[in-house]
């Protein structure tokens, strides 16, 4: 059996300059809605954050928008997203870090069913570093993946404080040049021990608990209606085909007098 400490799991989250929702704030009493000013920065950088049942974590990697050297843990994408070739630096850069703490023993790597993790490149360095490399089923880690299930919306909480924070602190907007350090900050509140224990509990990883998931979270979706409703009546042929639409959806009127 592979020991907890050499049980991981890995994803990636997107951030930007510019938040994106709504927060809740402390203003004037009797004022629903507070504005803040924030930039319109909507660039993408990636970060690949992994956890391990112990409750340790790994040196993050972070991808950003745009042409330059990469190297195990810093890397740049044509759009900020991960790709083949970071995929492959990735593993590695894993290995680098956790073989130590592994001591020969196998490691077990629990990943989502990204492109970027499915190259021979990959695999080939998983298999020669006995690092074993399981896939979530597709469309589930939302119910699987403890990073989505419990990481991930804490994380992206202290980063929106983090930033924040340095704004008012130094007067500049996110850039590349000081993603690192507030990232840094919070990625260190976020990851917590006790915090990535429960991504593993949670999701019936560590200790293995498959009563965790159960039938009704495995339920497909309910469908609710197959009619949709215009706020007005559109002009010819939105308004033509919308009609066809709704009387071949619409059950056929039935013909038994009895019925009626």
């Amino acid at each position: 059996p592979i020991e907890p400490d050499c049980i991981w799991a890995f994803g990636e989250s997107g951030f930007q300059g510019a938040d994106e929702g709504k927060e809740r704030v402390i203003g004037p009493s009797g004022q629903h809605t507070v504005y803040e000013q924030q930039s319109g920065n909507k660039e993408l950088t990636t970060v690949i954050v992994s956890i391990c049942a112990d409750g340790e974590t790994a040196l993050p990697a972070v991808i950003f928008k745009g042409k330059g050297y990469r190297t195990d843990c810093l890397g740049y994408s044509a759009k900020g997203w991960t790709d083949r070739e970071m995929g492959v630096l990735w593993i590695k850069h894993f290995n680098e870090h956790t073989q130590a703490k592994a001591n020969g023993r196998a490691r077990l790597l629990l990943v989502d069913g990204h492109a970027s993790h499915y190259t021979r490149g990959f695999f080939e360095y998983a298999r020669a570093h006995n690092i074993h490399v399981l896939c979530y089923p597709s469309h589930s880690t939302h119910i699987y993946q403890g990073l989505n299930v419990v990481i991930f919306s804490r994380l992206k909480a202290c980063w929106a404080n983090e930033k924040a924070q340095w704004q008012w602190d130094h007067g500049e907007e996110l850039s590349k040049q000081n993603f690192l350090a507030i990232y840094g900050r919070a990625h260190n509140r976020a990851l917590t021990p006790e915090l990535v224990k429960a991504a593993f509990w949670k999701t019936g990883m560590h200790p293995f608990n498959p009563d965790v998931v159960t039938d009704e979270v495995m339920a497909p979706s309910q469908e609710t209606s197959c009619l949709a409703h215009l706020p007005v009546v559109q002009t010819s042929p939105v308004h033509v085909v919308s009609q066809l639409i709704r009387r071949i959806t619409e059950p056929a009127p039935s013909s038994d007098p009895d019925a009626m």
